[in-house]
């Protein structure tokens, strides 16, 4: 059996779930990823029956860490990029990793988490057109028990999301979705968020349901769309859940026309020359009598 293996930084998916991938988007505040700090064979040949020991190599920073270094060693056995199947049906390929983590630091003490907003967007994620916010967590710490409460209102409409017991990686971001869950229309929508973090009996903050929290972000902040995005939101919504966009159907109508005016000329122009066949074949035939009659 043959083994990739790579070190990869610990993010934050959509979910609110800490992920080791190192094709995700890192936050600007990440300065030390484990990628560049661990150095160990990319790939391991595993004999059947045989046990192989892995060794990686990780060098530390030379200055103080403002925190810690997270990230994992990331085990996936080589596969082929399809299964056999039979003729017509689809093939699915069975894969999985195992994940070592790496946690790192240089002092010993603890860190305050500290969460920030970075503006409101739209998003289309889930089959749904979602207004949402970005969360950043700019320390070198984790920001665990997160709570997020989140309304959208537009138009008298509101549109509302919880979700609890989030986890944030260390110098990381996500974006927290609101889901419209009906086509996006042109105007204003005005995003009401409301975050609490690190549980506490003691702490200051309480959320809708009495749980108490050491800290505690609001924000609020608009996102205003256009017809033009508006439209283009949903279409593309409608290509992801197999629709046809409506710029491709203006297009396929316009060449069916375009065909059916082609089809209608070319038959006009055989009936024409059809009816010019017979007065031509009528002409002969008079033409005939008329020498007979010379005769």
């Amino acid at each position: 059996m043959v083994v990739d293996a790579q070190a990869a930084p610990a993010s934050t998916s959509n979910s609110g779930i800490v992920q080791y991938d190192n094709q995700a988007k890192l936050d600007p505040s990440l300065v030390y990823n484990v990628n560049k700090l661990v150095q160990a064979p990319d790939k391991i040949t595993i004999p059947a029956g045989q046990t192989v020991t892995y060794t990686a190599k990780l060098t530390m920073p030379g200055a103080t860490l403002p925190g810690m270094v997270s990230g994992a060693l990331i085990f996936e056995p080589e596969t082929g990029e399809k299964a056999t199947t039979g003729q017509g049906s689809m093939g699915i390929v069975n894969k999985f990793q195992y994940t070592v983590g790496i946690l790192a630091r240089n002092e010993n003490r603890t860190w305050e988490p500290d969460l920030t907003f970075a503006g409101v967007a739209t998003k289309n994620e889930a089959g749904t057109t979602n207004i949402a916010i970005k969360m950043r967590n700019t320390t070198s710490t984790y920001l665990n028990q997160l709570a997020v409460e989140a309304t959208v209102t537009k138009d008298g409409k509101t549109y509302a999301r919880k979700q609890r017991d989030m986890q944030m990686a260390p110098n990381s971001n996500f974006s927290y979705l609101v889901p419209l869950k009906e086509n996006a229309t042109a105007g204003k929508y005005t995003m009401k968020t409301t975050a609490y973090y690190v549980k506490d009996s003691a702490g200051q903050y309480q959320d809708g349901t009495g749980q108490r929290y050491r800290y505690k972000k609001t924000y609020t902040n608009d996102v205003t769309l256009t017809s033009q995005q508006a439209k283009k939101l949903n279409a593309d919504i409608k290509q992801a859940a197999g629709g046809v966009p409506t710029s491709i159907i203006a297009g396929i109508s316009a060449i069916v026309v375009l065909v059916a005016a082609v089809f209608g000329m070319i038959f006009l122009m055989m009936k024409r020359r059809k009816r010019a066949d017979s007065r031509m074949a009528d002409l002969e035939a008079e033409l005939a009598k008329l020498k007979a009659n010379q005769k």
